[in-house]
């Protein structure tokens, strides 16, 4: 029996990434489960399971080289990797003097540095079977700069030209590379900031995950290379 296309999450433990995860689970892939958190991974898992879906509970932080070298050799072990959601993020919202270095060093660290180190280990086995997709969920932030978010901002424009340029060089090499830029999303997200934006107004990680899918199941050549997600009265 053939074994299922294998894709790897980051950020797995909550919000979009978890919900990536059940649908790819339901769709047929194996799914690897990232993120820092096991409690919060364990649970994903469970919801995974509900739908009869495969998986690997994979603990990682992405900005360890080595457990993110850990993390593809044992994704490699279930099959041939299909898709790459990279998803991991962080967030801090101040204006820049009140930014620390150790804030500002974080949201590189993982929404970029730690992009760089899943693509590179992705790359490399993607190009040996001449197929694969990377997915980046960027940020509107990734677009338009925002009051309050300098450090969030410049590691989501970092993000975007990453992901442009890895896009260039896989051209050649059958592999696909799309970046989601959604505005506001309504999910677990926000449970850690305290800001008053009407949450019922924004897009939803349905909406997300969706868009996504449609994404993943373009057939033969076709590749959607981005996706701008808003809700339909415009940015809060």
């Amino acid at each position: 029996m053939p074994k299922k296309p294998v894709a790897v999450i980051t950020g797995a433990s909550e919000g979009i990434g978890r919900a990536l995860s059940i649908k790819l689970a339901s769709e047929g892939y194996t799914t690897v489960l990232a993120a820092r958190s096991e409690e919060n991974l364990r649970t994903t898992a469970d919801l995974v399971g509900a739908t009869g879906g495969e998986y690997l509970l994979a603990p990682t932080d992405v900005t360890a080289e080595t457990e993110v070298e850990a993390l593809f050799r044992k994704a490699a072990k279930l099959g041939d990797l299909a898709l790459l959601l990279v998803n991991a993020g962080v967030g801090t919202f101040k204006a820049v003097e009140e930014i620390s270095l150790d804030e500002w060093q974080t949201m590189l660290d993982v929404n970029l540095t730690g992009a760089f180190l899943c693509t590179r280990e992705a790359v490399t086995l993607m190009k040996k079977a001449s197929d694969g997709h990377i997915i980046y969920i960027n940020s509107l932030s990734g677009k338009r700069a925002l009051s309050w978010g300098s450090g969030y901002s410049a590691s989501k424009y970092g993000l975007r030209g990453l992901a442009d340029t890895v896009r260039i060089e896989l051209r050649k090499s059958n592999v696909k590379v799309t970046s989601v830029f959604p505005g506001s999303v309504n999910s677990s997200w926000w449970n850690k900031f305290d800001f008053d934006f009407p949450r019922d107004q924004m897009v939803t990680v349905d909406n997300v995950v969706a868009a996504i899918w449609s994404a993943v199941t373009q057939k033969g050549r076709s590749v959607i290379e981005e996706i701008d997600l808003r809700q339909v009265g415009g940015d809060f």
